[in-house]
């Protein structure tokens, strides 16, 4: 069995690839105008940067809650002395959602609004559905915040810098070692390097398989044909799902889940929750079954999650980690990942998740074993103090190829096998 060496990353991982820190998105979320975004008739919700929105009337009820819910926490609920935080402020209404927490000072507000914009017109979403509905879009809105057009282009890469140190220090680790890589992050970034990179791709698994999917989906567009007219064609694309299949020395598990994961329910009796890989443009989603009557396959069209699979708050995503089965599970991977490796590398995180802290210490860092950290920032934890680990105060494309490698025990470095 090769030896394994475990990698975590959190936000600081991505920023040098132009995607935003937690910092920007708090500044771009604690504060949007209704104007700004668009919320379509599909419950999709966008910021319009530049598109043109043909009926503003859709939906702008939902568009005028959700800029409103936010000026009311900023003035309201928030101290002086504290600053907006997309996560702290998820905890605060999703709380509501759950178990009715914060309920006097949400309801008093959903009351507010309805006396501001409904003026006696009959009210046809309550407390509850008004959040729901505010949840999905905002989540919509932060997604769209970590997405780059490349993460969907199908094509590979020999280099990318100025990631290549650390990509040269992957691909000399999985010459004699399997390399167990989790993100904390939403983002694709890793996902399409993992993929597309001439080194990695051959390595590469994240749980999700294409072969076999019976899952398919709906991608429409417009070409010209030659002429003046254009043509418009609609075509069926076979989806990855989520198979826990990680079988390849390089895995990814996505502890946090993804901007790319949907969720679809299969058809009735046997209704099951399916994670899909939401592939470019896809609008429905159909899963290929048998014809009860004639046994000829057939494309049922399934019902789907419209925001997409990721966890966020800064307490409640510690609860799916033991709860919601599909986290339960990667983070089961998690466990034993440390437990059996031999040298934790960890990029970028600021080490202010408790849950995660609790699984670093418990299964790697109380059994003596060593922990290296690269952040430009040192962060603030006891366990940097408390256990063997080394601090690298740089970020993760300033250090160099040979500091990479200087960082592997002897036993564990290809170079000296």
């Amino acid at each position: 069995m090769r030896p394994k060496v475990s990698i975590l990353v959190g936000s600081g991982f991505s920023i040098p690839e132009g995607l935003p820190s937690v910092g920007q998105l708090n500044q771009r979320l604690s504060k949007i105008d209704e104007s700004e975004i668009l919320i379509h008739t599909d419950q999709t919700a966008i910021f319009l940067n530049g598109q043109n929105d043909p009926n503003r009337w859709s939906r702008r009820d939902e568009r005028i809650f959700l800029q409103e819910f936010l000026e009311f926490y900023n003035a309201e609920v928030l101290k002086k002395t504290e600053e907006f935080h997309y996560e702290t402020f998820y905890d605060y209404y999703s709380g509501y959602l759950t178990n009715r927490e914060n309920k006097e000072t949400i309801e008093d507000f959903y009351k507010k609004f309805n006396d501001r914009h409904t003026k006696g017109a009959i009210i046809y979403r309550d407390c509850y559905n008004r959040i729901s509905d505010f949840n999905r879009s905002f989540n919509q809105l932060l997604a769209s915040q970590l997405h780059k057009k490349q993460y969907f282009e199908d094509v590979s890469t020999l280099n990318y810098p100025p990631y290549d140190p650390f990509i040269g220090f992957l691909k000399d680790l999985l010459k004699t070692n399997d390399v167990k890589f989790h993100t904390l992050n939403h983002d694709l970034f890793f996902d399409w390097i993992g993929k597309n990179h001439s080194d990695l791709w051959q390595h590469f698994t994240d749980g999700y398989q294409l072969e076999g999917s019976p899952f398919y989906g709906t991608v429409s567009y417009d070409f010209n044909s030659g002429t003046d007219n254009k043509v418009h064609k609609t075509y069926y694309v076979k989806l990855e799902r989520y198979t826990d299949k990680f079988d390849k020395p390089l895995s990814l598990f996505k502890l946090h889940g993804s901007i790319y994961n949907t969720i679809v329910y299969t058809p009735q009796p046997d209704q099951q929750r399916i994670r899909l890989k939401d592939n470019y443009a896809i609008s429905q989603f159909y899963m290929e079954t048998p014809d009860p009557k004639t046994g000829e396959p057939k494309l049922e069209y399934l019902l789907d999650e419209v925001s997409p699979d990721f966890l966020s708050g800064t307490t409640n995503k510690t609860r799916f980690y033991t709860r919601d089965p599909y986290y339960k599970n990667l983070f089961k991977h998690f466990e034993n990942n440390l437990s059996e490796s031999e040298l934790l590398v960890v990029i970028g995180y600021g080490f202010n998740d408790g849950g995660i802290n609790e699984y670093l210490e418990k299964y790697f860092l109380s059994r003596g074993k060593h922990m290296v950290i690269i952040d430009p920032y040192k962060p603030k934890s006891h366990l940097i103090e408390k256990y063997s680990a080394t601090y690298i105060p740089k970020g993760v494309t300033q250090v160099t190829y040979q500091e990479y490698m200087e960082l592997i025990p002897a036993e564990l470095n290809p170079v000296n096998k």
